[in-house]
């Protein structure tokens, strides 16, 4: 994904003479543990002004970044040299990214990105690129959080000024998670005193599974979710790992937010950390709340192209996203199901660094979002079928996540759409697909409206006969009264008899009767209620009774 306001006919000096950029030297401080060392990086004024990420596959595409920072995903030793030398013709420099983040470091490597120009920031191979996009493009957000045009209100600080501000008060080593635990959102520099779990966090992997395990043993992590507690958790000579508090942060609602941790460095930490910790916990949930009602300006953006916040001129849009307003789109909508569903919204927000890595990845102009719990995707519309297979595989690589807590992911799509201008309605539209079948049972993982507008329309149909409660027939109530009150079966069986058309032995069958009885139960049934089922109307509107019933107990 492009992200950045960078003018494909500038060089980059000229863009950042401009935009809003940041020193490479910052970025790098961001990112701590995650760079293994940086080469070629002979000015130390070089800027970054937009980042995006190519892979093997886009090179095989012949496709380039159009910013002047570049992910290279996936990319072997062999490959990146090669990439870099292209990097320079006869000697001389050529237009394209002036910096480079990579986790191969070939033989080789220092002396051509030199002659390119070109500063390489060797990865940390355990971290996630998911994790370094986000950091690098938080660092360009807060830049641009700072311009006057921004539309969030001035605040006294941030969550990167608090840890700051607690890793001062403290002494120690600070970062703050989300709710999840699965994703870092601050953190104070590592100073060379980070213990293994420290280093795993940052890097965006879980931490040693014995340590982890100890901690759900001496009940950190329930500390954490109750929130006002500070606890101290003991250094551990056998996991070399260090001493450290830990304080949940929570909303005035009580929703769990977060959380603050900080390690015992070089140092023991203040008298009065836990003090400075409590109240840290109560800024952090401030800022947080704050957060996740005022994205930043680029993200505002971009909600408001999928018809959020009010909607937004198109025009505009595109000439931020460098993206033409009449070129054909496709629509993605991804929703959770299952699991716990307090925390959608958290875990959606959690894995939507990944969603747009993998966005990006398939198409490096991709948009991506996170609204109401629900990720959406904004894709050139090159081939349909091609898009589908792809979401496809998309949402099964999040099963078994531990950020979404339980849940699976399901897609819906609406492809080709004539241009930007379409983009809310085509949220609209798979919005409409996601709520009528992704918690159906057997549902597909990925569909469209075409696809599922049975359930659709279905779904919605029920929805307006449940919102009029003089649509609602007296006499299949009658019917589930009965069974509450007798513990009979009299609602399946007339479901049953329903579904096989009148067929009684194949009604029996699937209820485990014996026909004879069946006979019995649908007379019955008839008898309390009132009902006709050899009238087709009265066979129509049962069947539409029936299944408002099955949708109340879903809900």
């Amino acid at each position: 994904m492009t992200t950045g306001d960078e003018d494909s006919g500038a060089t980059s000096d000229e863009v950042s003479a401009t935009h809003p950029s940041v020193l490479l030297r910052d970025v790098v401080s961001a990112l701590d543990t995650a760079v293994a060392h940086v080469l070629a990086e002979a000015d130390p004024e070089r800027r970054i002004t937009s980042v995006s990420m190519i892979d093997a596959d886009d090179l095989a595409g012949g496709l380039d970044a159009p910013t002047d920072a570049v992910l290279l995903v996936g990319l072997g030793t062999g490959a990146v040299l090669e990439w870099m030398r292209g990097r320079h013709t006869e000697g001389r420099p050529v237009e394209g990214p002036r910096v480079v983040f990579t986790k191969a470091n070939p033989s080789g490597l220092a002396e051509v990105a030199a002659r390119a120009g070109v500063a390489v920031v060797v990865v940390d191979a355990r971290a996630r690129w998911d994790r370094v996009l986000t950091t690098v493009q938080g660092c360009l957000d807060r830049v641009r959080d700072d311009d006057p045009a921004d539309l969030t209100p001035p605040v006294d600080v941030d969550l990167f000024g608090l840890v700051a501000l607690v890793a001062n008060g403290t002494g120690g080593l600070v970062s703050i998670e989300d709710a999840t635990s699965a994703r870092v959102l601050a953190y104070s520099p590592s100073k060379g005193e980070a213990d293994d779990l420290r280093v795993q966090t940052i890097l965006g992997r879980a931490g040693p599974p014995a340590y982890l395990d100890l901690l759900r043993r001496w009940g950190v992590f329930d500390a954490i979710r109750r929130g006002g507690e500070v606890v101290d958790v003991p250094e551990h000579p056998e996991q070399a790992m260090r001493r450290r508090l830990v304080v949940g942060v929570h909303a005035r609602s009580g929703r769990h937010l977060g959380s603050i941790w900080v390690q015992e460095g070089a140092r023991p930490l203040a008298d009065d950390s836990a003090d400075v910790m409590r109240g840290a916990a109560a800024i952090a949930a401030r800022i947080l709340t704050r957060e996740m009602r005022a994205p930043s300006t680029e993200g505002q953006l971009v909600q408001r192209l999928f018809g959020a916040h009010g909607g937004i001129d198109v025009s505009s849009a595109g000439a931020y996203l460098r993206w033409p307003v009449d070129e054909a789109v496709a629509v993605i909508g991804i929703a959770p199901t299952g699991g716990d569903q307090a925390v959608y919204e958290d875990a959606m927000a959690a894995v939507g660094g990944a969603l747009r890595l993998h966005a990006s990845a398939f198409a490096a102009a991709a948009v991506t979002t996170v609204l109401d719990g629900r990720a959406y995707l904004l894709l050139p519309a090159v081939n349909t079928a091609a898009i589908m297979r792809w979401v496809g595989g998309l949402v099964t690589k999040f099963d078994g996540d531990a950020a979404l807590a339980g849940a699976v992911l399901h897609a819906a799509v609406v492809s080709p759409l004539a241009g930007l201008a379409d983009v809310p309605a085509g949220r609209a539209e798979v919005d409409r697909v996601l709520t009528a079948t992704a918690s159906a049972p057997g549902a597909a993982r990925v569909t469209s409206l075409a696809e599922s507008r049975t359930a659709v329309l279905l779904g919605e149909i029920l929805d307006v006969v449940a919102a009029r409660e003089d649509l609602l027939d007296p006499r299949v109530a009658a019917l589930a009264d009965y069974d509450r009150k007798h513990s009979a079966d009299l609602v399946a069986t007339v479901q049953a008899y329903l579904d096989a058309h009148g067929n009684v032995r194949d009604a029996a069958a699937a209820v485990g009767v014996h026909a004879n009885t069946l006979r019995y139960r649908i007379e019955r049934a008839q008898q309390l209620s009132g009902l006709r089922l050899e009238d087709r109307d009265d066979r129509l509107l049962t069947t539409i009774q029936l299944a408002l019933l099955r949708t109340a107990v879903r809900r």
